[in-house]
């Protein structure tokens, strides 16, 4: 930034599974080095290389869901794939049972379908979509808050907790936070601290020195 070198020879290689934490005072470049690493930001030289397939979930400092949806629909709008279908499952469950001749080609059709989105919504868990809503969202402090609330009424910590939540529902293979303890309470810093230790992912955590998570 104009006479400001903030990163500079630097060479790191993120590992799946491996847990990361940048400490340091602000202006120090932590959060370039992510918008970096997300693909915001180029670097004026060098390169940056991602593993085709690999997801990436940022949550930037201050940012906040600020949407005219309810807490749940929000939660939910993550699992839309496998909501629309489960949607079509039932719709194709209902015209099977209206066949009464199952060796028609119509039918066949029909079954292979239901087959083959009962299968990919089996395999991602789609049962579970509600659970794990209920978990995190309690895990993050909306326990006590009523789930049609509109995102937008929210204070802004709230808003912040929220998209944490979001991304937290979204499983990304890498998943970045730029001090996400600004807006946490001690128990939900405990919570948080606790998910990711079971959360087998690759995580960067940036922080200033005295706020960090604390994870092994």
């Amino acid at each position: 930034y104009g006479d400001n070198l903030c990163v500079n020879n630097l060479d790191l290689e993120v590992k799946e599974g491996r847990i990361y934490g940048f400490l340091g005072p602000n202006g120090a470049g932590k959060s370039t080095l992510l918008n970096v690493l997300n693909g915001d930001m180029s670097p004026d030289e060098g390169e940056r290389a991602v593993k085709s397939g690999l997801t990436l979930g940022f949550l930037r400092q201050n940012s906040g869901v600020d949407s005219a949806n309810t807490i749940y629909e929000e939660m939910r709008s993550v699992f839309r794939p496998l909501l629309d279908a489960q949607a079509r499952i039932k719709e194709l469950a209902a015209a099977m049972e209206r066949h009464a001749d199952h060796g028609t080609e119509e039918y066949a059709g029909l079954s292979a379908e239901y087959g083959r989105l009962l299968a990919y919504f089996e395999a991602n868990d789609g049962y579970n979509i509600g659970v794990k809503i209920k978990t995190v969202l309690n895990g993050m402090g909306f326990a006590d808050r009523e789930m049609d609330t509109v995102c937008g009424t929210l204070s802004g910590g709230e808003k912040t907790r929220l998209a944490l939540a979001k991304l937290l529902l979204t499983e990304p293979g890498l998943l970045m936070l730029d001090e996400p303890t600004n807006h946490l309470d001690f128990p939900t810093l405990q919570w948080l601290e606790d998910y990711l230790q079971e959360y087998k992912l690759s995580l960067i955590h940036i922080s200033e020195p005295t706020r960090h998570l604390r994870i092994s």
